[in-house]
């Protein structure tokens, strides 16, 4: 008499699609695995652990991994002064240039090199001169004292249409441009105090227009001032929050 585990039974074959479904759940879950681990690591060695270790167990290579040099947690951003510091002194030019309703005149912007403060030439100097009039100083000097809150490299830049010009004092658009960069670098290191090693001033002259000069409203918009604030290698690490804000 047989027993009633020794009977054969028939197998019940899987459907086909289960198969692939288990792949599926199983690389979501390695997936999700990974990203956990990342958001608590806190050593590039750490790092260089567990990216290895995803690739022996989910068999994606044959022999040494691929990543060798993965990206370290913890390498310098290019944010020198810091994010927040930046953040700061941008709203705070905002706010100035909106309270002087120079908004036409004044943009700020915030990109990935830094702050950009875009004057044009009509709101500080007269045609074809290099003087700050009067009634702008104040305006620059406000912009300048923001400035002093942070330790980043400033460049000025000068930049005219392409409308030649000579006379007496400037004999074509570059020695204007450059002594219109070099008139806010002063004003800012004599009347701000702002450290004349973090300053520098170019003219550009005609050579690096936003748009092109082919109506008086574009050369218009072509002739300014452009004062950057640099991001600079330095104080901001790559550290496991902003890790996890850039998968985010």
């Amino acid at each position: 008499m047989a027993y009633e585990e020794d009977v054969p039974r028939p197998g019940v074959p899987a459907p086909p699609w289960i198969v692939t479904f288990a792949d599926l759940m199983g690389l979501l879950m390695a997936c999700f695995a990974l990203m956990l681990s990342f958001s608590t690591l806190s050593k590039p060695e750490d790092f260089s652990k567990a990216a290895g270790s995803l690739q022996g167990a989910l068999g994606v290579l044959h022999g040494e991994p691929v990543l060798v040099s993965p990206i370290e947690l913890y390498a310098p951003m290019a944010r020198g002064e810091g994010r927040e510091a930046m953040n700061q002194a941008r709203q705070a030019l905002l706010e100035i240039v909106e309270a002087a309703h120079q908004q036409e005149n004044i943009e700020v912007t915030q990109g990935a090199e830094g702050i950009i403060i875009r004057i044009r030439d009509q709101a500080v100097f007269g045609s074809g001169q290099a003087d700050i009039k009067p009634e702008s100083a104040a305006l620059l000097l406000e912009i300048g004292e923001v400035l002093t809150r942070v330790s980043n490299p400033i460049e000025i830049g000068g930049h005219s249409d392409n409308v030649p010009i000579h006379n007496a004092q400037f004999p074509n658009n570059h020695w204007l441009s450059n002594a219109r960069a070099m008139k806010v670098l002063d004003l800012f290191a004599d009347q701000v105090g702002i450290d004349r090693a973090r300053l520098s001033a170019i003219g550009y002259g005609e050579y690096h227009p936003l748009v092109a000069n082919d109506t008086p409203e574009n050369r218009a918009q072509n002739r300014r001032v452009e004062i950057q604030v640099r991001y600079t290698p330095g104080t901001d690490e790559a550290g496991p929050a902003q890790f996890r804000e850039m998968i985010q």
